[in-house]
């Protein structure tokens, strides 16, 4: 029967009989744990920032859910997976909970002093890895098929970092545990480098089809396609992309330009490699402070021996640095992004080896990433992908002011405040055009703008931009304030003539050159400022 056949009465009335009203198995809560005045934002020393905390601090309450109990009971009737616990959405159409978004709103939760909600939000997770074995993508049906990057166990170090809850910890480990063998048995591949054969993880689904909640556009990708094993091929690592969290950036294309070209499970990415490390070296410290020594001890062999095998398969010394590594090609992808920089946030390196860390903070200033007006880009390619130029994103900025934070150098910790404050300012100044936080921000335009392109509209909310901004306004509680650091300004680079395009971004002799000629565009506007303000002066006197 042709659609247009369909009787509209009809329709709706079977609708009505067998569906419930859009939201009615999700619902808008209230958090046990928040305050208006949480101890840590108001210890903040700067009026405004303060101000700014406590106004992010009130956003939590819009966010909270928790799930009707129906959806429990008649489970085939829903796409919303069940969840026992109320839990703090990331915002705008990501209506449900979604999984490595969890990690920085936990952060931010801890800055609001909400540790019960964290421990819900915990304990949701737990609940996904005892009913799938893993911790889906996010809060829907149709995302039990892929997860994300692995960072349970990082939202638990957080949390017994901030309240010493052993018994807690001792509960669910088994749990931890268990979601980490899911990707030692599901998502590891062999990778050979000069004659030696190394086990590593990517991020490879077992779903070929279109995304349900990208149907549409995932059908119209691969319609061109005649052959069938090719669609498929596509399909499952548009998936796979998904699933990494960066859908969809040129780190995943075979051109570095087009969608067409997607082979992500020919990739084996540093960040992923770098959560799997260092969720070794969190279950050994937890087993640790357990008391199980045992166990302890095998997740600390574990760490220092994939410590070894991360340090083979991705340190290029050639070019400073951590990369992805291609099955196809056999070789490292040196463009940059900010995943480059995970192992230091991590802490999987070698923390003795001081030259690593310090090669790689000086091969990021010599390509210019730390010096865009609004942060550190996502790559020096600009696809149209929001996972690309110019767009911004607080996770991965936060992953390098923390990285750059730890490090043993002082001009390494002083430059993770300096990159810290900009971010921080600029999500100020958006929120002050717009009334909103948002979850990436164009950081290449003079001035600070809301980020764009790939699959959807930006959102607005947001919650790990929120607890960003939350974590790094306490962290900093003392010294974070709206003078700017002497110098800021003067490094800024500024669009000019010589950017147009961006894919000739990662010449550092661009980027220099594109501070000269903004210099002297500077020169000639304080000129002519001065020119007017003294023809005024002549007419007034």
């Amino acid at each position: 029967m042709p659609i247009s056949a369909i009787d509209k009465i009809q329709l709706k009335a079977f609708i009505d009989e067998n569906f419930y009203e859009t939201g009615t198995e999700m619902k808008e809560c209230t958090l046990p744990d928040w305050s208006d005045q949480p101890e840590k934002i108001i210890s903040i020393k700067d009026q405004r920032l303060k101000r700014w905390a406590l106004k992010l601090n009130e956003i939590w309450r819009f966010l909270c859910r928790e799930i009707d109990p129906i959806v429990k009971n008649e489970a085939d009737r829903f796409s919303l997976l069940y969840v026992p616990n109320r839990f703090v959405v990331p915002g705008g159409r990501f209506r449900e909970f979604y999984y490595w978004d969890a990690y920085w709103i936990i952060k931010g939760l801890i800055a609001s002093g909400m540790l019960e909600t964290s421990r819900m939000m915990i304990e949701n997770f737990v609940y996904m890895v005892n009913q799938f074995g893993f911790v889906p993508n996010g809060g829907r049906i149709y995302y039990s098929k892929r997860s994300q990057p692995p960072l349970l166990l990082g939202m638990v170090y957080e949390y017994y970092e901030a309240t010493q809850d052993r018994e807690f910890i001792r509960k669910i480990l088994p749990t931890l545990e268990q979601e980490v063998k899911f990707w030692e048995e599901n998502r590891n591949v062999t990778v050979k480098i000069n004659d030696r054969t190394y086990n590593v993880f990517q991020y490879r689904t077992v779903t070929n089809v279109p995304r349900p909640e990208m149907y549409a556009a995932d059908k119209n990708l691969v319609k061109q396609i005649t052959k069938e094993s090719e669609k498929r091929r596509i399909l499952r690592d548009v998936a796979s992309a998904a699933e990494s969290g960066w859908d969809f950036s040129s780190r995943w294309f075979a051109d570095k330009l087009n969608l067409h070209s997607i082979e992500t499970t020919n990739v084996v990415p540093v960040d992923l490699n770098a959560y799997i490390c260092w969720n070794y070296q969190i279950l050994g410290f937890l087993y640790d402070i357990v008391g199980d020594n045992s166990k302890s001890l095998e997740y600390q062999l574990k760490f220092d021996d994939f410590r070894n095998t991360f340090q083979e398969v991705f340190y290029v010394k050639n070019a400073s640095g951590w990369y992805d590594f291609n099955l196809r090609t056999g070789k490292h992808n040196l463009d940059f992004y900010p995943s480059i920089a995970t192992p230091l946030f991590t802490q999987c390196y070698y923390a003795l080896d001081k030259r690593q860390s310090d090669d790689l903070f000086d091969k990021m200033e010599e390509l210019g990433v730390f010096h865009f007006n609004g942060g550190i880009p996502t790559s020096i390619q600009n696809t149209s992908q929001q996972w690309d130029f110019p767009n911004g994103w607080s996770p991965l900025n936060h992953m390098i002011f923390e990285g750059l934070r730890k490090a043993d150098s002082p001009r390494m910790q002083e430059k993770a405040y300096w990159l810290a404050q900009k971010w921080v300012l600029n999500n100020y100044d958006v929120y002050e055009q717009t009334g909103h936080m948002w979850e990436k921000y164009n950081v290449y335009d003079i001035y600070p703008q809301i980020g764009g392109g790939g699959e959807y509209d930006v959102q607005a909310g947001f919650g790990w931009t929120n607890g960003v901004i939350l974590d790094l306004l306490v962290s900093y509680n003392q010294r974070m304030n709206f003078v700017l650091m002497d110098g800021k300004n003067s490094s800024i680079i500024q669009p000019g003539p010589d950017i147009i395009t961006t894919q000739n971004l990662h010449d550092p002799a661009k980027l220099n050159h594109a501070n000269l000629t903004f210099a002297f565009s500077l020169y000639a506007q304080i000129l002519l400022i001065s020119l007017c303000l003294f023809i005024s002066g002549n007419f007034l006197y």
